[in-house]
Parts: structure tokens; sequence; C-alpha cells
């Protein structure tokens, strides 16, 4: 991933760094809903049974950041299994997340987007979906604004999605300067029917949870 300028560079270092400062309040606030969680190591039902992982393109270009820095072959398979994803996607099948691998878990753990971050449930899911407290939701949507305020010249939607989008390179540029337009990307953009910030909300369609005790009346 090339990035233009130093000063490009360092407007990325910098938002990156307020992207996990994000992660880790919500963390911080949610601890005392996820320490009655049922999840642990090997679970991976949230990878599998939701459908659809969101992220924006700035969580999106951290995620890059790392894999770019896999070896050949690594990288290779790993495109090769996104580019099935996205295949599945778009003819309406249900695709398991591309980053989880054969023993259940997460390549991509330490930057996983947020969208997997807020997951969690008070029972286990068999298929059925999360049980989530009504207050971690809530939490979740405030940080959910948060990262889209910063990333307002960006864009949300199905992870496998929004790196195809950040592969194009005049994208990827235009997007870490703030000067993209939506008319110069349309196509790629109706087509995986990505969400357009500029004060919509985060893209990545899921599965809603049912809530938990505890939630408000």
């Amino acid at each position: 991933m090339g990035l233009k300028s130093a000063s490009d560079k360092l407007d990325f270092i910098e938002k990156k760094k307020l992207v996990f400062q994000l992660y880790e309040e919500y963390e911080r606030l949610v601890r005392p809903y996820k320490s009655q969680a049922v999840c642990e190591k090997g679970c991976a039902s949230c990878c599998i049974d939701v459908g659809s992982v969101g992220a924006t393109t700035l969580e999106g270009l951290i995620i890059l950041e790392l894999i770019q820095g896999w070896d050949r072959q690594a990288l290779k398979e790993m495109n090769r299994v996104l580019r099935e994803n996205r295949n599945d996607k778009l003819n309406q099948v249900f695709a398991r997340c591309a980053f989880l691998d054969q023993e259940q878990s997460c390549r991509i753990y330490a930057v996983r987007p947020f969208s997997c971050r807020r997951l969690y449930s008070l029972r286990k899911c068999d298929g059925q979906g999360a049980v989530v407290h009504r207050q971690a939701v809530a939490l979740g949507q405030k940080i959910e604004k948060e990262l889209q305020n910063l990333d307002p010249d960006g864009c949300s939607g199905h992870l496998s999605f929004i790196l195809h989008l950040l592969e194009e390179e005049l994208f990827r540029r235009a997007h870490l300067k703030g000067s993209w337009k939506v008319v110069d990307f349309r196509e790629i953009i109706e087509r995986y029917e990505l969400v357009v910030h500029r004060g919509g909300p985060i893209g990545g369609k899921h599965r809603e949870p049912t809530f938990g005790p505890g939630e408000p009346e």
C-alpha cells in the first residue's frame, strides 16, 4: 500500500491510533456486560452465521497494512479466499468470513473491525443469533458513529468489498487525501452497495441481536 506523501502517512497513523482508542473505549464501557458472555476461544458462530462483516474504509486500510506484510504465498491464498467471498456475496450465497481459518481462528484478530469487536452473546448462538444487552447495542451505535466521523470522506460495507475498493490505487490515494469523488467510483460503489459516509449510517448489514437481561424498559 503506497502512501503519496509524508503528511498523508502521518494523517493515517494518527487516525489509526484514534480508531484503536475507540475500540479500547468500547471494551472499557461494555466490560460489565461482556463479563456475562458465554463466548470462548474456538467459538466462531459470529464469523459463520452472521453472514456479513461490516467495515469502514479506514478500518480496511488498517487491515490491508497487516496482510500486505504476509509472505507471498499467504497473501496469494488470502486474495483467492477474498475473491470467492466477494463472488458468494454478490450471488447471495451465505458466506463465512474470509479471514476465518480452518481452526476457527481469526487471521486478523488484532486488527479486526468494530463490527466483530462488538459481538458477544449471553447464550450459545447455535445459528440463532446473539443475545446482547440493550445497553451494549447503544454503546456500539455510539462508537460506530464516532468511527464514521473519523472517516468522513470514506464509506462502509461488507469487508471483502471494502478491501476490493481499496485495491484501486486511485481511490486509495484520493481517500487518504479526502479528495475522491463518488462519480469516479460509482460503478464499484453501486455494485457492492457500499454506503458513502457524509452523514450516512455505517454499512455492513447483519442479523440483529436479541436483547438480554438488564435492558432498560
